[in-house]
């Protein structure tokens, strides 16, 4: 656990990890949307989509929940 030497010192810390955490949320949330879309279309031409799948949503889902323990501070 970390030990601040003030109270600023603590607020500063945090809300470098939570600015942190919404722009990797955000970043993971827009892997996740490109994801789905690029499977759409390829679903609707026919052609295999699982490799897109599988890539896009995990690195999305771990960008996602690495953003909330960024937010949440854990």
């Amino acid at each position: 656990m970390k030990q601040f030497n003030s109270a600023a010192e603590k607020e500063s810390y945090y809300a470098k990890r939570r600015q942190r955490g919404l722009i990797v949320g955000a970043i993971g949330g827009a892997i996740l949307g490109l994801g789905f879309l690029i499977q759409y279309i390829l679903y609707m031409q026919g052609h295999s989509f699982n490799a897109v799948m599988y890539s896009l949503t995990s690195i999305g889902i771990i960008m996602v929940l690495y953003a909330g323990v960024e937010i949440f501070g854990w």
